[in-house]
Order: structure tokens, then C-alpha cells, then sequence
């Protein structure tokens, strides 16, 4: 494997000016730290073509997972080394920039109105194609942040797929989430404890060896994830220790678009982290013995939650060019 030389540039005032970056999202950190370019050392870039299952060292996620949350995840990153497998420009793209899962969508489909970014197919695959995939490792020194592994990657991705991207802000029709009854909260939505654990997944402690809480909830915090189902037919999911505008933005890809048609943004008024779980049973061809509440219902009766139909302004990540990699 030939690598290509990479140096990561690191210096007391970069430390300041990350962390004077840190959490305010990955455009003003790009601002922040334009004087100061991460990069990684040495870096690995490679098709597959192969069917080999998709993996990481650590979760390429923003906080929506798409499976349940197995024994032995991995959340932020383990010293500076970074390794992909199989995965879709897409994926790296949506991890470099901290895409919401709304953002998300937004790029790989054309479907919420106003919203789209004619991303090429070869990056995010359509309905008679795949993405195509790529391998990537990658090291730096020391042990960069999870917010910095995003800086290296953007700066991995505009040197060998020459990526151009930029943020637009755009109005378009979404659903705003709302409380059904003011300050009135549902039995499955609760303000997150201040001495609750949150046993990271892959940890020695007994609590992480599970999925799930014996209450219900997500074992790790700060994701939303899926849930074991109760029954034939239904879906579930939670989160513990998240915000609700995770929550908001998640819901789509969570639920599926033919369920949550459009972005939703949070409108609850309601600050802090909390813990939620949430069970339905899908509205599309269920089996003859699922029972249940529909998605709306469960929303009312189990967190007191509703969506309402409205216009309200989106971000999103428009791709302005991006080009087949050097490989090496």
C-alpha cells in the first residue's frame, strides 16, 4: 500500500482556537481554524468492488445510528488512526461535514421540495445503481478530537475527489415539532436524569453490555438509535441524554420518508437533553397480527409530541464539485 505524506499541522494557538470551536459545527470551525489546516500524516485511498460487510474503527454518525446500538460500538475516535471499510462517498462526506439526518437526505435524494443538491450518482447511488465505494485509512499524530478527524477529512476529501461544498440556508415545507399540551410531557419523554449513567458501549461495565436499559432506553448516550420491537410489524427507537433538535432532524431517516414526509425542525421550546423511546406499528402493509398505535399516535400518547404542518428554514449542504479520486 502506497501512502501518500501527509503533515498535520499543530500548534498551541490551533488548541485555542479549537477549543473556542468546539460544538459551534463544522463551518465555523472551518473558519476557525483556515490558518491552521488539519490534515492527516499519511492517508490511504481505495475503490472496493467487493461485498465485504461496510465497518469502522469508530461510528461515522452525527448521533443518528441506524441499527440498534450493539455490545462493543465505538462513538469517538481512538488515537489518531482512522480506517473505513466499503463505504459510499456519501458516508464520508456526511461525517466530515457532521451532516444532520435531515442534511443527510437532502444530498442523497431528491425529495424534500426545495431541498435538492444533484450530488453525481457514483457518490450517492440511486434506484438502479449503487454508490460506489471506497477505503479509506488514514493516521495523524497525537489524539485529535472528533471534530478534528472531520477537519482532516474535509481536508481529505478536497485533495483526492477535489470536493467543493458550501452551506445554503433555504425555506422550504417542513413539520414543526410541538408539545400536544403545554409544559405536559408523555411517559416516554423525560428530562435526562443529572445523575444518570451513560456506560459508553464496549466498556468493561455490566450496564454496557447491553442494548437496551431496563427502563427502555438506548444502553449509550447521545445517540439516537433503534430499539429491539415489541411485537410483529412495529419499529422502535430512542435516545438517551440527546437534545430534541437531534430528535427533530432524526426523524425521517428513522422512521422512514413515507412516514415523515419532511424535515422537521424543533419547536417544542423545551431545552436540556432528555431520554425518549418511542414504538408504533407501521401504517404499510403490517402483518395480520401487529397491534398497535400508528406513528402519530404513539408520538401523542408516549412522548406528547405532534407534528404540525409548517414552513421554516433548512440548511443544506449543496456540493458544488467533486471528481473520481486519486487512488493509491
Amino acid at each position: 500500500m502506497v501512502l501518500a505524506g501527509r503533515r498535520l499541522v499543530l500548534v498551541a494557538a490551533l488548541v485555542l482556537i479549537w477549543a473556542s470551536a468546539a460544538g459551534a459545527g463544522w463551518a465555523q470551525a472551518a473558519q476557525a481554524d483556515a490558518a491552521w489546516k488539519l490534515e492527516f500524516d499519511v492517508a490511504s485511498v481505495k475503490q472496493n468492488k467487493s461485498n465485504v460487510p461496510q465497518r469502522s474503527n469508530f461510528s461515522l454518525d452525527n448521533g443518528n445510528v441506524y441499527s440498534t446500538v450493539e455490545r462493543g460500538a465505538v462513538f469517538g475516535p481512538n488515537g489518531g488512526y482512522f480506517s473505513a471499510v466499503n463505504q459510499p462517498l456519501w458516508r464520508y462526506i456526511s461525517f466530515a461535514y457532521d451532516l444532520s439526518g435531515t442534511q443527510e437526505l437532502a444530498m442523497r435524494f431528491s425529495y424534500f421540495t426545495g431541498l435538492t443538491s444533484k450530488v453525481p450518482e457514483w457518490v450517492t447511488g440511486g434506484f438502479e445503481s449503487s454508490a460506489e465505494r471506497f477505503d479509506i485509512e488514514a493516521r495523524a499524530a497525537g489524539t485529535p478530537t472528533k471534530n478534528q478527524m472531520r477537519a482532516m477529512m474535509r481536508s481529505l476529501l478536497e485533495e483526492r475527489f477535489k470536493l467543493a461544498a458550501h452551506l445554503e440556508t433555504r425555506e422550504a415545507p417542513v413539520f414543526a415539532l410541538v408539545l400536544v399540551k403545554p409544559e405536559k410531557l408523555g411517559p416516554r419523554l423525560r428530562p435526562h436524569p443529572e445523575d444518570g449513567s451513560c456506560a459508553a458501549a464496549g466498556s468493561d461495565d455490566e450496564a454496557a453490555k447491553k442494548t437496551v436499559t431496563a427502563d427502555g432506553y438506548p444502553t449509550a448516550c447521545g445517540v439516537i438509535a433503534h430499539l429491539p420491537p415489541g411485537g410483529p410489524g412495529r419499529s422502535s427507537f430512542g435516545g438517551r441524554d440527546v437534545p430534541l433538535a437531534l430528535f427533530a432532524t432524526s426523524l425521517p431517516t428513522q422512521t422512514g420518508m413515507a412516514t415523515v414526509s419532511r424535515p422537521v425542525i424543533d419547536r417544542t421550546g423545551l431545552s436540556g437533553k432528555f431520554d425518549l423511546s418511542l414504538e408504533w406499528v407501521g401504517e404499510y402493509n403490517p402483518p395480520p397480527d401487529a397491534s398497535g398505535p400508528t406513528f402519530a399516535e404513539a408520538m401523542k400518547e408516549q412522548l406528547g409530541l405532534k407534528l404540525e404542518a409548517a414552513k421554516g428554514p433548512i440548511e443544506v449542504l449543496v456540493i458544488d464539485h467533486v471528481e473520481q479520486p486519486s487512488l493509491n
